[in-house]
């Protein structure tokens, strides 16, 4: 990934004033992890004779993984809700319900008041996940934009480091005041920042579009010209388009089901829904959301009751973060599938390590049963495996396999997956290994991930260093010029600024 170029004018501030954006969402996102790592604080919290709450293993289950199933019912709202309230309205009202789950958190006295708070903190990560990258995408210098949106991914590793750090010292209701706070930081910062040009834009508010634009970019020739394409193809996206129309809900109906019996048989339409379906399935049961919620216990049985579970949690959290950083560096300079299935196969390597040693440490089998740093290790290339790609390549690659006409749809329908199997891996989790144990478990979880890096390997087409247009034309099987439907504008200028302004669609959690 190419490293942070300030837009071409001697002032820094538009690019400062892009960074404060930026930091605006990441803060929030930062939030997030902190709600993903303090399952960790809190299921072992929760085991201990002196609380006030106690729970079976399968409520446990529930507060670790009820996140995911809100991540569906958040991404369900948000693409109506953007596009309706606009950008900023809708990042503060995603604020809200986080807030309130870490104060009923907080006040919590049973199971149920738990699984509740976990549920609203998920509503609010899934509104955010479409709406951040948007946010970023449509906020910045395209040139800025790769490299600031690799923040929100360090963000998440920092929330998750900050929340399992704190809780080696402070009771689990002491790290959620301090969580709380991150939140509300980010309240604070978002009311300061202004509506998103383009979506002011498709409002026709054409004059407060400029005003916001040039405040954000600069007032350069460039700039201007960059403003104008925007405002020539928002208008040409209005004219090719129902939009201001009065039409009967019977003729939406007869419309939207005319579109998608003439768009689901288009390859550059299901090829990149199967694609992301199988990579975001390979992203959850990998395992990077189970290892963050139940880090301390896996760590017990993989290293050993005696082990400084505490200790190790912040280590591996340290190696992610680093590992995070390394990733900005590969993806500038490998092919994205070089780096995935690399990944993949360190991924793979290491759970069936870890399978392999637990299985034989169980049957009294290891020829050094003492020997720490052999399962510390595996589960220290375990998490290089899904912080240097697992969880990186995903994030790039769902915006760039989905062609701009079908980029909503198809993302929506595949993100369903993501939000999915975030909640059964996890919560089918603890459920088996306590049923068929640790080690059959990872050998499940390893066939799943297996699965998909098969059928991404026959399917996914290699995307750095090509354009869009030539993702799109590989899908087809044929240029896109020998289709005329698939040019609905013929301003070639506009069609390279809708190119330059598509970002990734999803952030991933």
């Amino acid at each position: 990934m190419d490293d942070l170029t300030v837009p071409e004018k001697k002032s820094m501030v538009p690019f400062l004033r892009q960074l404060y954006i930026t930091t605006a969402v990441s803060v929030n996102i930062m939030g997030h992890g902190c709600v993903i790592g303090i399952s960790a604080i809190l299921i072992p919290s929760l085991r201990r004779p002196e609380s006030s709450i106690h729970a079976t293993h399968s409520e446990e289950s529930w507060i670790a993984s009820i996140i995911g199933f809100a991540l569906i019912v958040g991404n369900l709202i948000i693409t109506p809700t953007m596009d309706r309230l606009g950008r900023k309205r809708s990042h503060i009202l995603s604020i809200f319900p986080i807030l309130v789950g870490w104060f009923l958190l907080l006040l919590a006295d049973s199971v149920p008041t738990l699984i509740a708070a976990r549920f609203l903190q998920g509503l609010s990560m899934g509104i955010l996940g479409p709406l951040g990258s948007v946010i970023i995408g449509e906020m910045t210098n395209p040139k800025n934009r790769g490299p600031l949106l690799t923040l929100i991914s360090l963000s998440l590793t920092l929330g998750v480091l900050f929340t399992q750090t704190l809780g080696i010292f402070l009771s689990w209701k002491q790290t959620v005041i301090a969580c709380s706070f991150i939140t509300f930081t980010s309240l604070c910062m978002q009311i300061y920042c202004p509506e998103s040009p383009p979506w002011l834009c498709s409002q026709g508010r054409l004059d407060e579009c400029r005003e916001v634009f040039l405040w954000l970019r600069g007032d350069g020739p460039e700039e201007r010209d960059e403003l104008e394409k925007m405002i020539q193809a928002k208008m040409m996206e209005r004219k090719s388009s129902v939009a201001g129309q009065t039409i009967s809900f019977g003729t939406k109906v007869r419309r939207t089901i005319r579109f998608f019996k003439e768009t689901y048989k288009k390859p550059d339409f299901y090829k990149p829904i199967i694609i992301m379906l199988h990579i975001y399935t390979m992203f959850q049961f990998a395992g990077i959301n189970v290892f963050s919620s139940y880090m301390i216990d896996i760590i017990r049985q993989v290293v050993g009751p005696e082990a400084n579970a505490e200790y190790l949690m912040v280590v591996f959290n340290i190696e992610r973060l680093i590992s995070n950083l390394l990733a900005i560096f590969l993806m500038a300079n490998m092919k994205r599938r070089s780096l995935l299935f690399s990944a993949g196969f360190l991924c793979v390597t290491s759970y069936i390590g870890k399978g392999l040693y637990v299985y034989a440490k169980q049957n009294d089998k290891l020829p050094f049963p003492d020997n720490q740093w052999v399962p510390i290790g595996l589960i220290g290339l375990y998490m290089f495996s899904l912080a240097v790609g697992i969880s990186s390549i995903p994030f790039t690659i769902s915006g760039e396999l989905f062609p701009l006409a079908y980029r909503g749809l198809g993302g929506g329908i595949s993100v369903l997956a993501l939000s999915l199997n975030f909640f059964l891996a996890v919560k089918c989790f603890p459920v088996l290994t306590t049923e068929i144990g640790l080690p059959s478990t990872y050998f499940l979880y390893t066939g799943i991930v297996v699965y998909c890096l098969t059928v991404i390997w026959f399917m996914l087409p290699e995307t750095k260093d090509r354009t869009l247009q030539e993702i799109e034309e590989s899908f087809r099987g044929k240029k896109a010029v020998e289709d005329p439907a698939n040019e609905p504008l013929n301003d070639v200028n506009v069609q390279k600024y809708l190119a330059m302004r598509r970002c990734s669609s999803q952030i991933m959690y």
